[in-house]
C-alpha cells in the first residue's frame, strides 16, 4: 500500500509546487487549503506525513498542529511546518515534527521528506543531450558543452574541474532558441566513468521564469 502525503497551503501555488517535488515519488497526494479541512482529512484518511503551511484562514497551521499532537489516534503522525516568517518558536511550541522556511528547496523539501518515508525519490527527470555552453567560474570563461539537463541542473563535460559549492554563471541555448543563462553552483564532480565522462553536476539557482517555463517545456513536451 502507497504511503500518503497531506498538503496543505490556502495557496494553490505552494501545493502545486510541493506537488511537482513529489512526482517521480510513489505516494498518494492529498490536499486541504486551511487547518480545518485538514483535520478532516488527517481524521478520515490518516496520512503518513503531513506538510502544513503556518499562516492559512480560519485554521492556522500551529493550531491544527496541536489538535494533531493532542489526539492520541493521530499523535504519531509526523507534520512539518512550513512557514515564511521564520518562526521557528511557534511552529516547535506547536509539537511539529520538522520546520521549513519558505521559498522551499526541492532537495530540502525531499530530504526531510525521507527522514519520515524512506522511499521518496529524489531523481528528476534527466535529458541526454549536446548542447555547447559557456561556463564561467570566478576569473575564467570556457565554452563546453552539456551531457544531461534537468529541471534542476545540468552535466557539464569538462576537463577542467573546480571545488564543488564554487558559484558559476551558465549559459546555453535550447533547441528551439531560448538562451538560459543563470548562476548555479558545482554539486558534485566526476572523473571519466563508463557511463558519464568528466566533468562537472550544476544545480541552477536564480533563474528567471521565463527560462524555467521554456525549459520545463523542452523536458517535458506536450504532445
Amino acid at each position: 500500500m502507497e504511503k500518503a502525503i497531506l498538503l496543505v497551503d490556502d495557496l494553490q501555488m505552494f501545493i502545486e509546487i510541493e506537488k511537482e517535488f513529489l512526482q517521480y515519488s510513489r505516494v498518494d497526494i492529498l490536499t486541504a487549503k486551511d487547518g480545518l479541512e485538514a483535520l478532516d482529512v488527517v481524521k478520515a484518511k490518516r496520512p503518513d506525513l503531513v506538510f502544513m503551511d503556518l499562516e492559512m484562514p480560519r485554521m492556522d497551521g500551529a493550531t491544527c498542529c496541536k489538535a494533531i499532537k493532542a489526539d492520541s489516534a493521530f499523535a504519531n503522525v509526523p507534520v512539518v511546518m512550513v512557514t515564511s516568517n521564520g518562526n521557528k518558536d511557534e511552529c516547535r511550541l506547536a509539537g511539529c515534527d520538522h520546520f521549513l522556511q519558505k521559498p522551499i528547496d526541492r532537495d530540502v523539501f525531499l530530504d526531510v521528506a525521507r527522514k519520515f518515508i524512506p522511499d521518496i525519490d529524489r531523481r528528476e527527470k534527466r535529458v541526454t543531450i549536446n548542447i555547447d555552453c559557456l561556463f564561467r567560474v570566478r576569473d575564467e570563461s570556457i565554452t563546453c558543452h552539456l551531457h544531461d539537463l534537468s529541471m534542476g541542473g545540468a552535466f557539464v563535460v569538462t576537463d577542467h574541474i573546480w571545488e564543488v559549492g564554487s558559484v558559476v554563471q551558465i549559459s546555453f541555448t535550447l533547441p528551439e532558441g531560448t538562451v538560459i543563462d543563470c548562476a548555479g553552483r558545482i554539486a558534485w564532480t566526476t572523473r571519466r566513468e563508463a557511463n558519464r565522462p568528466k566533468g562537472l553536476g550544476i544545480k541552477f539557482s536564480l533563474m528567471t521564469k521565463d527560462a524555467q517555463s521554456a525549459l520545463k517545456y523542452f523536458l517535458n513536451p506536450v504532445d
